[in-house]
């Protein structure tokens, strides 16, 4: 019996418009501008000097530690 309430009351919520994702997305709405902030600081701290960025792209994979570029993709 409990499943099939559960199931009527998704079904409902499916109808209504409130699955599972869309409410997640909506409710995770703040937490995405946070993400969205603490990413445009990130960058703003690895771009602030070209030496934090050659360290950047250092730790990263793109540039070796002799500041050569390194080949990422093989054909």
């Amino acid at each position: 019996m409990k499943t099939a309430t559960k199931t009527s009351t998704k079904k409902a919520a499916i109808k209504s418009g409130e699955d599972s994702a869309h409410s997640v997305l909506r409710g995770s709405s703040l937490a995405g501008s946070a993400v969205l902030a603490d990413m445009q600081a990130h960058r703003r701290q690895v771009t602030a000097t070209p030496d934090a960025a050659r360290d950047f792209l250092t730790r990263v994979g793109v540039l070796t530690p002799g500041g050569k570029l390194r080949q990422l993709i093989r054909a």
